[in-house]
C-alpha cells in the first residue's frame, strides 16, 4: 500500500445551453394501404405492426416465407407493399421474393433486415425489391421509405 498515483482533474465550468433537436414530424402516409409484414421474431411483428398502423397502413402479418406466400396469393383485395424479412424459420427471403411476385406482380417489397445490405438483401434487391430498412429502425425511416416505396407506384 501507499504505491500508485493520484491524478485530479479539474474542467472549467461552462454554461452553455444545450440545443435540442427538433423531432421529426410523422403524420400518417397517405394512400398507405394494406401492407404484409413477414417478420418472425414475435416482439419485432408486434413493434411494427404497432408502427405501420400509426402511420395508417391496414397490416396483414405472416410468421413464415410459407405464410407470406399464401397470404400474397389468397388475401382478397390489394397489397401495396410487403415488408420481407430476409432471415424466416422456413424459408429464406431470397427464396420468398420471387413467389411473392409471382402472386402479386405490382407489389412493393422492402427488404428489412439487422445485417448490412451486402449478401442477401442486395441478392432481393437486385431481383427487383424497391427498398431497404436497416433493423432496428424509427417510426420516422419507416415512414420515409414507406412514402418513397409507395410514391414510385
Amino acid at each position: 500500500m501507499g504505491k500508485g498515483t493520484a491524478v485530479d482533474i479539474f474542467l472549467p465550468a461552462i454554461e452553455e445551453k444545450v440545443k435540442k433537436m427538433a423531432k421529426p414530424k410523422i403524420s400518417p402516409i397517405r394512400n398507405a394501404g394494406t401492407v404484409l409484414l413477414i417478420e418472425d421474431e414475435e416482439i419485432v411483428m408486434d413493434v411494427n405492426s404497432a408502427l405501420l398502423k400509426k402511420l395508417g397502413c391496414h397490416v396483414l402479418e405472416a410468421k413464415t416465407g410459407k405464410e407470406a406466400i399464401e397470404i400474397a396469393g389468397t388475401f382478397d383485395g390489394e397489397i401495396h407493399c410487403a415488408i420481407l424479412d430476409i432471415l424466416l424459420p422456413d424459408l429464406e427471403g431470397k427464396d420468398v421474393y420471387p413467389l411473392l411476385i409471382e402472386n402479386r406482380p405490382s407489389l412493393k417489397v422492402i427488404v428489412c433486415s439487422g445485417y448490412s445490405i451486402d449478401g442477401p438483401a442486395q441478392q432481393i434487391l437486385n431481383a427487383g425489391a424497391q427498398g431497404f430498412l436497416p433493423k432496428p429502425f424509427t417510426l420516422a425511416r419507416l415512414s420515409q421509405e414507406l412514402t418513397e416505396v409507395l410514391a414510385d407506384s
